[in-house]
């Protein structure tokens, strides 16, 4: 196998000249910034008197931006001087590359806030040697396609920096870093993306810098192919075989799980500061593969689902207008701990609670993926057996499926609205609204141009005027009832931007002292407002209306505030502890006295049944069989769950004395979703 030699040109063209000028441009803009900014290379304050220079980090950064300058510069004398050993330079940083990138994004990893004791986390050797193997296999594809080694590991190093300051930015948003099945959710992310701040803190500055320098080395040793076509037919072959090799031993095996590498579900920043980078996103990737469960057949499913027989549609006394509200992370942050606040920050849900039905809803989900939520409450699956972090709306949802709109449609509703106040196909809600049995979307282009905003999402009392107005449209058209479903807006984070005057509410955080959470409360009181608004209206409404009224998932509380309300010990919770971040209260109200009842613990993919247990409704066999489960595991999330002896357990629990009712749930959940051709309808539907 021949490896090509190429001269390096002595003689520099105009393109090189500006490409020379462009990435002196880009280096030292990158060190004037991080000079503007003593946060970066200080510590304390000068008002203060406790101002103390970093010298390691300033002496660091400097060395980089000067040894930059010089490649740059003095590119075409280096060249000359590295001539005859450039080829041999080229093969050695290649060769390097992948521990470069291992080690350029386990430093940017290292540095994002952690929400657990930091010094219980090592690197071993097995692990660091897993990752930087991955990370070969990634620059061979590079080399694969590109033949050039410059290109590859230029990519190869750029491309790991690029995404571990994404995780950092992902991590700070939502506490919870990229999995495989992010992916799916990218459209998503992008539509709110604007809305958070991206200054970058010093690793991933300095990384940048760092695959900056590398770059402008690389090119100090000339831009040579890295084969001929014979040597390129053959590396191809061997390239070939060895990401088969990879697969069959990696990706497709259990290899990683024989080592005890799992991902961790409460926290999985701690797989990536315990596992790396690459194996946890290899690791994520196997979790995406949703494997037929344990004796799994049709004749087991029809076995569970014997004993519920459906209701007829015709047997409804009481048919109530039904609006169904998942608020934008609204939630109660007193759960988590001790605060204070000047006043109370959501009064009238609060006054709801002494006369309706009201408890705590666990989500499966924190700090967002609010589509998993909405998926729970309507159709009444648990994400349970979903891979982490996966998103159901977008990976599952391909077909009609069993849900409320669809049940309240056979029981004669018409009007059946879904309404989400934003991008109208973000989790491509659209398709799967339909699939549910949602006739009419409503999504931020149906409202006027002078709609209330806060901040720049429409307002919660936008939506509640949007609900009566399409209420009071109906009443001239149709005595039938009809349902309403939204998922809001208005409270969706970040809540660190300077607009906070515009919609402060009076809400002060006394204690513990934390500006976004204030801000968040100051949301919640808007939200509080709203809700008082459509029930007061619906009050006064003759025909039977019922509200159930929650939140999708909590806010992402920052590490200080967390320390602020447990006094530290949030970073030592059990796992049931952490369930804390995944309480969402939630209330049903009714216009026509229906009983209140308190749910101490239930789940989101209870409350459909809840629902119409309550209303009295004819019931499918599948809510009857969720009403009866629940009897057993009162409140059951993708996280663990708890059983009716009280204690909490993990879904892999085999000692749980419910673990056989909740392995027959998870085959019913496989035959609902995965095997639809299979599915017993009569058991999802209404006669």
């Amino acid at each position: 196998m021949q490896i090509l030699r190429r001269k390096i040109p002595r003689k520099i063209t105009a393109d090189i000249k500006i490409t020379d000028a462009l990435f002196l441009l880009l280096g030292t803009a990158m060190f004037l910034y991080f000079l503007a900014h003593p946060g970066y290379y200080s510590k304390g304050s000068v008002s203060e008197g406790t101002f103390d220079i970093a010298k390691k980090k300033l002496l660091a950064d400097c060395a980089i931006w000067g040894g930059s300058v010089i490649l740059i510069l003095f590119r075409r004398r280096i060249s000359a001087l590295l001539e005859k050993r450039a080829r041999l330079l080229s093969l050695l940083l290649t060769l390097i590359t992948p521990v470069i990138t291992f080690y350029a994004t386990n430093f940017i990893v290292r540095s994002i806030p952690i929400n657990f004791r930091k010094q219980t986390i090592i690197l071993t050797p097995k692990i660091i040697l897993l990752n930087v193997l991955i990370v070969a296999v990634i620059l061979l594809l590079l080399l694969f396609i590109t033949n050039n080694m410059r290109a590859a590991s230029v990519l190869c190093l750029f491309s790991g920096v690029v995404f571990s300051m994404a995780n950092y930015y992902v991590c700070i948003f939502r506490d919870v870093p990229i999995v495989a099945s992010d992916f799916a959710s990218f459209g998503t992310a992008m539509d709110v993306a604007g809305s958070y701040s991206y200054t970058p803190n010093f690793h991933c500055l300095f990384a940048l810098q760092a695959a900056l320098g590398f770059l402008l080395l690389f090119r100090c040793l000339g831009n040579s192919r890295l084969f001929a076509l014979r040597g390129r037919l053959i590396f191809s072959a061997a390239s070939i075989a060895a990401f088969v090799i990879f697969a069959q031993g990696f990706l497709f095996s259990d290899f990683l799980e024989n080592q005890g590498i799992e991902l961790h579900m409460f926290k999985p920043l701690i797989s990536y500061f315990k596992c790396g980078t690459y194996v946890t996103m290899v690791r994520s990737f196997q979790y995406m593969q949703v494997e037929e469960p344990e004796g799994y057949s049709t004749e087991q499913v029809e076995a569970i689902t014997a004993d519920y027989e459906s209701d007829s549609a015709q047997d409804a006394d009481v048919r109530p207008n039904i609006l169904v509200i998942i608020d934008e992370a609204f939630s109660d942050l007193a759960v988590l701990g001790d605060l204070t606040t000047n006043e109370d920050y959501m009064p009238f849900f609060h006054s709801l609670q002494e006369t309706s039905t009201h408890g705590w809803a666990y989500a499966s989900v924190y700090g967002g993926n609010t589509a998993n939520t909405e998926y729970e409450v309507l159709t009444g699956n648990s994400i349970l057996p979903l891979p982490q972090n996966a998103i159901a709306f977008q990976l599952y949802v391909k077909s009609n499926m069993p849900a409320l709109a669809s049940l309240c449609g056979s029981l004669g509703y018409e009007n059946l609205y879904a309404m989400h106040p934003f991008r109208a196909g973000n989790y491509s809600r659209p398709s799967v609204y339909s699939y549910f049995g949602f006739e009419t979307y409503f999504s931020e282009t149906d409202f006027s141009e002078d709609t209330p905003t806060l901040r720049e999402y429409i307002s919660d009392m936008a939506v509640t005027d949007m609900i009566i107005e399409k209420y009071e449209e109906k009443q001239g058209v149709t005595d039938e009832p009809f349902l309403f479903y939204t998922m809001t807006m208005q409270n969706h984070g970040p809540y660190n931007k300077s607009d906070y005057d515009a919609y402060h509410n009076g809400i002060v955080l006394e204690d513990p002292e934390d500006e976004p959470a204030q801000r968040y409360l100051n949301l919640i009181k808007h939200t509080d407002s709203a809700l008082k608004a459509l029930v007061e209206y619906f009050e006064q409404v003759d025909e039977p209306t019922v509200i159930l009224f929650l939140g999708d998932h909590q806010p992402n509380s920052t590490n200080a505030f967390l320390k602020g309300v447990t006094d530290g010990a949030y970073q030592d919770w059990s796992d049931e502890d952490s369930m804390k971040k995944y309480a969402i209260p939630f209330v049903l109200w009714s216009n026509y006295g229906l009983e209140a009842r308190e749910y101490e613990k239930t789940s989101m993919n209870y409350l459909q049944s809840i629902l119409f247990d309550l209303c009295g409704l004819p019931m499918t066999g599948y809510q009857k069989y969720l009403l009866e489960l629940m009897d057993s595991i009162p409140a059951l999330t993708a996280n663990g769950y708890w059983g009716a002896d009280g204690n909490f357990y993990a879904p892999k629990d085999t000692s749980s004395p419910y673990y056989e009712k909740l392995t027959d749930y998870l085959l019913l959940l496989y035959n609902n979703v995965f095997d639809s051709k299979n599915r017993p309808e009569e058991f999802y539907e209404l006669k």
